[in-house]
C-alpha cells in the first residue's frame, strides 16, 4: 500500500507558499509539504535500480517534444526487448493510449508504421493525471510501478505562458512531486527532468551555469504578470524538489532545459504548429512581407551577425534519451541549446525562403513592415489569424539586438553530445535550409498553407 499525502490533504499554493504570497522561494518547497514522513524517512537507504534500464516510466508523450522522446525510447528498448509504460490522460487505458498514436498520426505513413513496430510489443499505456495523488493510478498500479520501474523521464506539464503560477501550481509542481515520491517509492528510480531553458535565465540579466545549484542562483521568484512568469516558475519550482530529493538520498537526476525545438528533420507534417516560429514562418509565407532584417541594422544601414538558437525535435529526442539513460548516478543539467557562432539568423531563414520560391518582398523601413504585416494578419480569414503570429506581434515591435551566438553556455551539452556521437555529424547541428523549407513542405501537408 502506498503512505502518500491524502487526497483531502494534497499540497496547495497556500499551503506551500501562503495565501498572499507574490515573491516564492526555494526554500518554501521542502519536500516534507508534499510527501509523507515515512517515505522520506526511508529514502536515503533505498537501493538503486538493478543492472541496466529495462522499464522506462513517462509522462508527457502527447506532447510535441515528448511524443519524439516516446519514439526515442522505445527504440532503445526495443534492443533489449524492454518496455515503456506512459501514462496520459484519457477515460481509460485505450483512450490515452488513442492520444498518443494521434500525436504521432500526422499523416506519414512510414512514421506511423515504424511507431506501431515498437509499440505492440513494447508500449503500455495507464491512463492517469499529474495533478491528482499517486498520479491518478489506483494502489496495485502504484505497487507495480514503484517495483519494477528503473528509470522515470518526466515530460508532461501544463504548458502555458498565461497561466499563472498559482493555476500551474497543481499539475507542474504537485505533480512533480507525486514524480518523486513513485522514484523514492521500493527502490531509487534516476528521474530524467524536461524543464526549460527560461529557468536559467537570472532576473538581472545573463543565465546561471548548467552545473549550478538553481537554489542557490535563483533563490526567490516574483509572481507578476510578465510573460511566461507562472509557467517558468513553476519548471523553477520541480528543479528545487529534485535538488532537494538528491540532497536527501543521492536521487540521480538529469535535467534538460531546450529552448526552441523545431520540426523533425524526416517525418511530413511533424512540427509544433503553436510555437512561435511556425507562426512566423506561415504568417511571413502568406503575406508575402518581411523585413529588411529582424536586427538592427549597423551604422551604415546593413544587415548584423546574428543567431537563431533552435534544435531539430529529432537530435533533440536523441539526445536526451542517450543522456539520459546514462544519467544513473549524480545530479546534471544540460542546457539542450543550439549555441553556434554560424551567422544563421532569422533573416538568413527568410532568404533560404525566398531562395525556395516563396514570394517574399523585403521591406526596408522595420516599422512599416510591421504596419503592414500587422494589417495583412489582420485581413485573413479567422482561422488562418488564429494560426499566424498576430497575437504574438508585441515581442516584434523593434528590431532584435544582433547577438552573434547563444547568449548562454551549452558547453556541457555539447561536450556529452560529443563525447557520445549523438546525431547524424556526432556535434550539435546547425539549423539548415533543409529544414526551414521543410516548414513549408509541412504546413502544406497539414492544409494549413
Amino acid at each position: 500500500m502506498t503512505t502518500g499525502i491524502s487526497a483531502d490533504a494534497r499540497p496547495t499554493f497556500e499551503s506551500v507558499h501562503g495565501c498572499d504570497a507574490n515573491v516564492v522561494r526555494a526554500a518554501d518547497l521542502a519536500l516534507g509539504k508534499f510527501i509523507d514522513a515515512a517515505t522520506l524517512a526511508a529514502a536515503p537507504s533505498l537501493p538503486a535500480p538493478p543492472g541496466p534500464v529495462r522499464t522506462v516510466l513517462m509522462t508527457g508523450a502527447t506532447g510535441y517534444l515528448g511524443r519524439f522522446l516516446c519514439l526515442s525510447w522505445l527504440e532503445r528498448l526495443a534492443q533489449v526487448d524492454g518496455k515503456l509504460i506512459c501514462i496520459a490522460r484519457g477515460d481509460d487505458a485505450e483512450a490515452a493510449r488513442r492520444r498518443i498514436e494521434e500525436a504521432l498520426d500526422s499523416g506519414d505513413a512510414e512514421l506511423s508504421r515504424h511507431f506501431r513496430a515498437l509499440a505492440d510489443p513494447h508500449l503500455e499505456v495507464l491512463a492517469g493525471d499529474l495533478a491528482e495523488a499517486d498520479l491518478g493510478l489506483d494502489t496495485g498500479t502504484w505497487d507495480r510501478l514503484a517495483q519494477s520501474v528503473d528509470l522515470i523521464v518526466h515530460c508532461a506539464a501544463l504548458v502555458n505562458h498565461v497561466l499563472p503560477y498559482r493555476r500551474l501550481f497543481g499539475p507542474n509542481v504537485a505533480g512533480t512531486a507525486e514524480i518523486v515520491k513513485l522514484a523514492l517509492s521500493t527502490r531509487l528510480k534516476p528521474v530524467n527532468y524536461l524543464s526549460t531553458f527560461a529557468v536559467a535565465v537570472l532576473p538581472g540579466g545573463g543565465s546561471m551555469g548548467e552545473d549550478q545549484d538553481v537554489r542557490q542562483k535563483i533563490p526567490t521568484r516574483p509572481l507578476d504578470d510578465s510573460y511566461a512568469n507562472g509557467y517558468r516558475t513553476s519548471k523553477w519550482a520541480g528543479e528545487v524538489l529534485l535538488r532537494e530529493t538528491h540532497d536527501l538520498c543521492g536521487l540521480p537526476v538529469a535535467v534538460f532545459r531546450p529552448s526552441m525545438i523545431l520540426a523533425h528533420g524526416r517525418y511530413g507534417g511533424q512540427l509544433n504548429v503553436h510555437d512561435r516560429l511556425t507562426r512566423l514562418i506561415f504568417s511571413i509565407v502568406v503575406t508575402g512581407l518581411a523585413p529588411r532584417s529582424f536586427y538592427r541594422l549597423d551604422a551604415d544601414g546593413n544587415r548584423q551577425r546574428a543567431h537563431y538558437d533552435g534544435l531539430p525535435a529529432d537530435f533533440a529526442a536523441e539526445a536526451i534519451t542517450a543522456l539520459g539513460a546514462e544519467a544513473t548516478a549524480g545530479y546534471h543539467t544540460y542546457h539542450v541549446l543550439n549555441t553556434h557562432d554560424d551567422g544563421i539568423s532569422m533573416d538568413r531563414i527568410v532568404d533560404w525562403l525566398i531562395e525556395a520560391g516563396n514570394d517574399i518582398k523585403r521591406i526596408d523601413d522595420y516599422d512599416e513592415w510591421l504596419r503592414r504585416f500587422r494589417s495583412a494578419m489582420e485581413s485573413l480569414s479567422d482561422e488562418r489569424r488564429r494560426r499566424s503570429v498576430l497575437r504574438l506581434l508585441n515581442a516584434y515591435t523593434v528590431p532584435a539586438p544582433p547577438i552573434p551566438s547563444g547568449q548562454a553556455s551549452a558547453e556541457g551539452f555539447r561536450a556529452a553530445v560529443k563525447s557520445a556521437g549523438i546525431g547524424e555529424t556526432g556535434d550539435v547541428p546547425h539549423v539548415t535550409p533543409s529544414l526551414i523549407n521543410k516548414y513549408v513542405a509541412d504546413l502544406r501537408h497539414l492544409g494549413r498553407l
